[in-house]
């Protein structure tokens, strides 16, 4: 796209730095669609954009992006906003609308000021593709909810947002998709909602992964996967439902190089973990949620620590 067709949409330039002149490219910041984008720009082409970026995400933006990630076979992504505070929840009820609405996308929201009327819908089997929660709620505080709530459904994204900073450990509990900080709700939930998008791809080849030796290929759901342990030159991959495969030749280095982009940490020579289905990590150990405990290298204990948070957040 030329750039000077963006003097027919509000674009406000604040800066033009690092002008590569060796390639006659600059960066120029700008608002386009109510969207802050960074555009990489070719000056001595009448200023052609290379490539365009959404300045939150940092992801090449271009205005289908939404609708090439959504849901396949969904007419509508449901969501749950829970916020003791009324005008807090429709202001995010307002924003996550419109966000949808500029993405040419569906969603149908739930608003809840009543943390425990979001959980008698829960045990009454209402479920969401997607959950807003606060944290310093009566009755029900949303550290409490989010932990009924995963119980309850374990793939439904949970997002807190909340002002309580020194919460966000705690958090972990319930596997958020991501904590919020109150503040920087509007910088951030356009990227976090492009990320849930990115990631919800149903039953496509992005949600499993294939291995492949000399004499077999074996294909597997990566969230049927809970960890792989290797013994000598043999791995097994261990699944949900108290299910595993039979001992696999393949290297460890190879099961790690293809597994780390999905979500699996190495938490040990032996062990690869995938991260959402870790309780707790500790000194000695990383427990799952089926009470499983495997051994951590303890060098490797802080690198561990920081990529679970990374992961988490």
């Amino acid at each position: 796209m030329i750039l000077h067709t963006f003097l027919f949409v509000p674009l406000v330039i604040f800066t033009l730095p690092h002008v590569f002149f060796r390639f006659n490219l600059c960066v120029v910041y700008g608002r386009y669609k109510r969207e802050w984008i960074l555009y990489v720009v070719n000056v001595k082409k009448s200023f052609k954009t290379v490539q365009k970026f959404d300045i939150i995400s940092m992801i090449p933006y271009n205005d289908a992006r939404f609708k090439r990630y959504y849901k396949s076979g969904s007419d509508k992504m449901t969501i749950a906003i829970c916020d003791d505070e009324y005008i807090t929840a429709e202001y995010y009820y307002g924003q996550i609308e419109q966000i949808f609405k500029e993405c040419s996308a569906e969603c149908e929201i739930d608003l809840f000021t009543d943390s425990g009327k979001l959980l008698t819908a829960l045990y009454e089997g209402k479920r969401w593709d997607i959950c807003f929660l606060d944290i310093d709620m009566p009755l029900i505080n949303g550290l409490s909810l989010g932990q009924k709530l995963r119980e309850l459904d374990m793939n439904c994204y949970l997002i807190y947002v909340s002002i309580h900073r020194e919460c966000v450990y705690e958090s972990f509990k319930a596997r958020p998709f991501r904590f919020i900080p109150k503040d920087e709700f509007p910088s951030q939930i356009s990227g976090c909602i492009a990320d849930i998008l990115a990631d919800c791809r149903t039953e496509s080849e992005q949600d499993y992964v294939t291995f492949e030796n000399r004499t077999s290929m074996y294909r597997y759901r990566i969230d049927d996967i809970l960890y792989i342990q290797s013994i000598d030159k043999y791995v097994t991959i261990f699944l949900k439902d108290d299910q595993q495969s039979e001992a696999l030749r393949f290297k460890m280095s190879d099961m790690e190089q293809k597994l780390i982009p999905y979500g699996f940490i190495r938490i040990h020579k032996s062990y690869l973990v995938n991260y959402r289905y870790i309780k707790n990590i500790q000194p000695a150990c990383v427990v799952l949620d089926n009470k499983k405990q495997l051994p951590v290298s303890r060098y490797r204990l802080d690198d561990i620590k920081v990529e679970f948070r990374r992961l988490t957040l």
